[in-house]
């Protein structure tokens, strides 16, 4: 008989683990550490699976041989998806998991690195305790009718956007993360509990008070802003239990993002700077009181004119650089 026990999308909701520390990579977060439920929008899941690599083949033979295959669980990495609501708690905690830096002012300084707070590091060693790695639950995901949670340990942000929009979500900031980690997702019966739920309003395009380009206010229709690096594995502790000796950013980080404005005197007052001038120009998308994102430095790359609609806009893409090797890319004040 078939078995009865089944997995509802709709009944799957994620508890992160958020401290300051304590905890080691590559263990797991335990009931003393802090936990949140975050506003999720929607997510994809990572599940324990090797690639196969095939060795060469026997002359004289015609097919492949079983002893010709190879799982290779040593080079497993997971990577996930996940859309949070802008809320200050969502967007501080993926700061935290992307660059080490959840502060209510969070500074994308030169020297994040892979944000483990010391200064320029590009790598993570396995045992050492630091506060930018989490563990996520997903409750009631595990495909076991008893081991019904599906546990994800060492999860660090390798890339996110910050993005609004006036015709969609109801002009809420949205914030997409793409977690990876290079320890193997497990199935358990977790009974781990929210220590906070985060139930706040998420920011919104409709209460931006001022956004400014090279000092041109700009009336925005859309925005959005990435950061993202890559991240690698080194190799394996051991050929049974695959665990890694740590993780390395084998990239730079990268800003990027885009403007969507409407077409008026503004935007020819800055054309020296859309057309291309060398020179980092200032960004600053603001509130009245609780969200101030600013670009100190960014270059616009290729703008262009939206004439799709009633009425048009320009396209302003940007990549944003740091000054000097000390200096931020970007600050963001949220509350």
């Amino acid at each position: 008989m078939a078995e009865t026990n089944f997995q509802a999308l709709s009944n799957v909701s994620l508890l992160f683990a958020q401290d300051g520390s304590t905890t080691a990579l590559g263990t797991a977060h335990d009931a003393s550490d802090t936990w949140v439920a975050l506003p999720v929008i929607s997510f994809s899941m990572p599940h324990d699976s090797a690639a196969l690599e095939v060795g060469p083949q026997r002359s004289g033979t015609h097919v492949q041989l079983e002893n010709q295959g190879k799982h290779r669980r040593d080079l497993n990495t997971f990577t996930f998806d996940v859309s949070f609501k802008g809320t200050p708690s969502a967007i501080l905690a993926v700061c935290q998991w992307a660059f080490g830096d959840g502060a209510s002012s969070a500074n994308f300084a030169a020297t994040v690195g892979i944000g483990n707070g010391t200064s320029n590091s590009s790598i993570m060693k396995h045992g050492v305790a630091s506060a930018n790695h989490s563990t996520v639950v997903f409750q009631n995901a595990g495909s076991d009718a008893t081991n019904n949670d599906l546990t994800v340990k060492g999860c660090i942000v390798q890339s996110f956007t910050l993005r609004e929009a006036v015709g969609s979500d109801a002009g809420q900031l949205i914030c997409d993360a793409t977690f990876w980690t290079a320890y193997a997702p497990y199935e358990e019966a977790n009974s781990i509990s929210a220590d906070s739920t985060d139930t706040a309003a998420p920011k919104s395009i409709f209460s931006k008070s001022t956004t400014t380009f090279n000092s041109e206010a700009l009336v925005l229709d859309s925005w959005q802003m990435t950061c993202s690096r890559s991240l690698e594995r080194i190799s394996s502790q051991d050929y049974s239990s695959y665990l890694p000796f740590g993780y390395t950013q084998t990239s730079p980080w990268e800003v990027t993002g885009t403007l969507s404005a409407k077409r008026d005197d503004s935007i020819y007052d800055a054309l020296s700077v859309i057309r291309g001038s060398d020179t980092g120009v200032n960004i600053s998308i603001d509130e009245s009181s609780g969200f101030t994102l600013d670009i100190p430095d960014a270059m616009v790359d290729a703008s262009t004119v939206d004439a799709g609609g009633s009425h048009m806009f320009q396209t302003i893409p940007f990549r944003a650089f740091a000054a000097t090797p000390t200096a931020n890319v970007w600050t963001l004040a949220i509350s």
